[in-house]
């Protein structure tokens, strides 16, 4: 998060000298990591009637817009997104994230942009998708340049659409000075794909914008956990790293070897599936006691099926060993198999393989499974 505040910083002071007066006050409104305005009486009915917020968000919402005393700019703001085919529910949830929008001029600021938007093929949906997504996206003089930039890592708009669900400033980010210089080392310096720096944002969108020195840092954080690229174990290893800081990630990797693991051992299982770096000590403690001593699994085991540390101890690990416990009292042969194979199935596939097929066998097996994912203590002691 940190990072995505540097980020912002510098590109919004260009924009107070290139726009007008409106789109001034829309940036020395307070941003979303400032202490908002006092609430506006005013800001807070219009965005409940015109925008269709409800009481407590149009409160929250209000904030950023407290200085409106008037429905003269908003409304005009309104009467032309409608016009371009922004639908309701959109201009509500762009309203519920940053109302700044309803300061903006429409010939200055909003033509512009959706002007930009349409030469590039979008549809009037999509352009309203898109703003209900990134609501500032009006203010950006790049906007076209950026958003064909995007379509070209996706592959569509479609595919940008999607990804901007998961991070909505990636128009934002500044392109020349960390996304391309970011892509070009991991395209020339670790050999990643196209493909493979595509699935890197949409994972973790915000790494790709951190300041080219951070970014190879991580890189450099990545290899040192014993995974070269441009395997895809290392782009998942990237996108760990890049969440967490260094001395969690020691003390992780401590924490695995006071747990009885060698460091060959939790090298093997760091380079097999780096997630389980992301698991904290408390919870991997209490997953590596119960796999160890409750399902039979030995140290090998959980290294050689490192899916069984990254599933829920209470909704699959606990359920699942309980109705292996079941089939295994009544001398079903299928309570043999190891117990990743009954980890590593899909719901719907565990259920057709171990529980529906024994239900006269195990009178209630399917029904005890279910209290057992729900945590009632009965079924899953």
């Amino acid at each position: 998060m940190l990072l995505f505040r540097k980020t912002l910083t510098p590109r919004l002071s260009p924009w107070a000298t290139a726009f007008t007066s409106s789109v001034y006050r829309f940036l020395s409104a307070p941003t979303l990591h400032e202490t908002p305005s006092p609430t506006s009486q005013f800001a807070v009915e219009y965005l409940i009637g015109s925008c269709g917020l409800p009481s407590d968000k149009a409160i929250r919402a209000s904030r950023y817009i407290s200085h409106i005393k008037c429905p003269d700019k908003p409304d005009s703001v309104l009467s032309y997104m409608r016009q371009a085919g922004i639908a309701e529910p959109h201009i509500g949830a762009a309203a519920c994230q940053d109302p700044r929008f309803l300061c903006l001029h429409v010939e200055k600021c909003l033509k512009p942009r959706i002007s930009e938007l349409e030469e590039i093929g979008f549809s009037p949906s999509e352009i309203s998708l898109l703003f209900s997504l990134c609501p500032n996206m009006f203010l950006y003089t790049k906007l076209k340049q950026k958003v064909q930039f995007w379509i070209g890592i996706f592959g569509s708009v479609e595919k940008l659409l999607s990804a901007f669900k998961v991070g909505n400033y990636l128009l934002g980010v500044n392109l020349d000075n960390a996304v391309i210089p970011n892509m070009t080392f991991l395209q020339e310096q670790c050999g990643l794909s196209a493909c493979q720096i595509s699935q890197l944002i949409k994972s973790s969108p915000r790494l790709i914008s951190s300041k080219p020195e951070v970014f190879k840092m991580y890189v450099k954080r990545a290899k040192e956990l014993g995974i070269s690229p441009p395997s895809n174990t290392f782009v998942y290893a990237f996108i760990v790293v890049g969440g967490l800081n260094q001395s969690t990630i020691d003390a992780r990797l401590c924490h695995l070897k006071s747990l009885g693991l060698s460091h060959e051992e939790v090298t093997l299982l760091i380079t097999k599936c780096p997630n389980v770096l992301q698991i904290t000590e408390k919870i991997m403690s209490q997953k590596m006691e119960f796999l160890l001593k409750q399902t039979g699994c030995g140290k090998i085991d959980v290294i050689v099926n490192p899916s069984l540390l990254t599933c829920s101890l209470e909704k699959r690990l606990i359920p699942r060993s309980h109705v292996r416990k079941l089939l295994k009292s009544r001398g079903i042969p299928a309570a043999n198999n190891v117990f990743a194979s009954f980890i590593k199935l899909t719901e719907k596939r565990f259920l057709e393989k171990y529980v529906l097929p024994y239900e006269e066998t195990v009178p209630g097996l399917h029904q005890t499974y279910i209290d057992a994912c729900a945590g009632k203590t009965a079924a899953a002691e």
